[in-house]
């Protein structure tokens, strides 16, 4: 099972090197508002930006999908984007971080989306230029279509307050991302404990190492989304980020903390699946050992009786040589004996409560 979609070189790339582009293309879509208006365009060129960066209201430019080199180097020269970020764009599965100068903030994140069989984990960058607000998401998968409800509904404070807070809009619809994918697990986790109780097979087995594996990873993944988040409440000096929009991403940061105190509990809480299913089979085998050792108790007073009647001494020899083989009932007085032995045992077990 691949968890994770992995383009990015080694440490130590060339600066501008950029991973082999994945199938499925991309769309570029462009949001400009203020509060009283709203304007949308839909599977735009780059070249279509440009008027709308140079005016006064907040302009949102999305890119979904997976561009090509050519293409990403032109979006990257057409909206004013670093080489060196055009690389992290580029090679998703980058480490989330936040990078905060005084030309742009730039912020990696990483997007969770568990379908039937896994998770995958998408990477979505964030650029605040001015008062322009650039997101790319790998994948198909736009996890943006609350921010545009929003925007469209204009209710809130995203109509009324600067690019920054839309930035904080995007950032904590991709964190929030993570509160249904823990409610998931939690069922998940519900359904394998109650399966475990019920019955026993190496197949929940593996889908409890499943689910650790996906936790683990998971949490890897998402644990440094706490310092980019940090990161940007400890920037007090950088205009782009009011106190409002502070505030509120402080809000984020108490949202992935959530997440992964979940991550955490939930991950303990599959080390007990792990010891019940190992109980359980414990409690099973012996089960089958003291079924086996009450059988075997039982048969030993007659295993002993027919052993010391096979030996076949001949009688004539001596009147000790088994005088019992020319007894007229002498069969079946043994099978009487080994009878008696069977009650007798089961009766011993049975008061002792053994069976």
């Amino acid at each position: 099972m691949q968890l994770f979609t992995k383009r990015y070189h080694s440490p130590g790339t060339r600066p501008g090197t950029l991973a082999p582009p994945e199938s499925g293309g991309f769309k570029m879509d462009l949001v400009d508002y203020n509060e009283s208006t709203l304007s949308e365009k839909n599977d735009i060129d780059v070249t279509e930006c440009r008027p709308f960066l140079d005016n006064s209201n907040v302009t949102w430019i999305h890119v979904q999908g997976n561009p090509t080199h050519d293409a990403l180097r032109s979006l990257a020269k057409g909206l004013d984007i670093h080489d060196l970020y055009v690389e992290d764009v580029a090679n998703t599965g980058q480490r989330p971080k936040a990078e905060i100068s005084e030309e742009q903030v730039f912020l990696i994140l990483s997007l969770a989306i568990k379908d039937e069989e896994s998770v995958n984990i998408e990477q979505v960058s964030l650029f605040l230029i001015q008062n322009t607000v650039i997101s790319f998401c790998s994948g198909n998968y736009d996890p943006f279509e609350p921010v545009i409800q929003r925007l469209r509904a204009g209710k809130g404070k995203v109509r009324k307050l600067q690019a920054d807070y839309l930035l904080y809009c995007l950032a904590d619809a991709v964190v929030d991302y993570g509160f249904p994918l823990m409610e998931s697990y939690a069922e998940q986790i519900e359904i394998l404990e109650d399966k475990l109780l019920h019955f026993n097979n190496t197949k929940m087995l593996n889908s409890v190492h499943k689910l650790r594996r996906e936790l683990l990873l998971l949490r890897r993944k998402l644990w440094p989304q706490k310092e980019v988040f940090s990161e940007l409440l400890r920037a007090e000096d950088n205009a782009k980020l009011s106190s409002v929009t502070k505030m509120h991403f402080t809000d984020c940061h108490d949202h992935i903390v959530s997440i992964m105190e979940l991550l955490e509990t939930y991950y303990e809480m599959t080390s007990g699946l792990m010891e019940l299913y190992m109980i359980r089979v414990n409690l099973k085998m012996n089960d089958v050992i003291k079924v086996l050792t009450i059988i075997s108790t039982v048969f030993i007073p007659a295993t002993f009786i027919v052993g010391v009647y096979g030996m076949n001494f001949d009688t004539t020899a001596s009147p000790f040589n088994m005088p019992e083989l020319n007894w007229r009932y002498g069969y079946l007085m043994i099978w009487g004996v080994i009878a008696l032995s069977f009650t007798g045992i089961l009766i011993f077990f049975r008061k002792h409560k053994w069976i």
